[in-house]
């Protein structure tokens, strides 16, 4: 029965929500770098339907998956939190029953 018991080590739970949520913010400073990247292209960097192309490819593949991966983060560190404060509820309860 005692191997039932459920338990969460509080700390690294929060250590996890600050990491996801800060590569979730890494993600976006990338996003912002492509972005730039891309603008520089339409701009003249690179002309023509390879300069087109590469911009296009860049904002729809690049930044489109990136941000696929930020939302998963932000997932994430969401979910973790919630169990952390689900958790921290059981055993409030619990204690209150004693």
């Amino acid at each position: 029965m005692a191997d039932n018991i459920l338990k969460m080590e509080y700390p690294e739970a929060d250590q996890m929500i600050q990491i996801l949520n800060e590569a979730a913010t890494n993600y976006g400073d990338i996003v912002t770098e492509l972005e730039g990247i891309a603008t520089a292209l339409e701009g003249g960097a690179m002309l023509g339907k390879a300069g087109d192309a590469l911009a296009a490819g860049i904002r729809r593949s690049a930044v489109g998956k990136i941000n696929e991966l930020i939302a998963a983060l932000t997932d994430g560190a969401r979910y973790v939190n919630m169990e952390k404060e689900d958790m921290q509820a059981a055993e409030k309860k619990s204690a209150s029953l004693f």
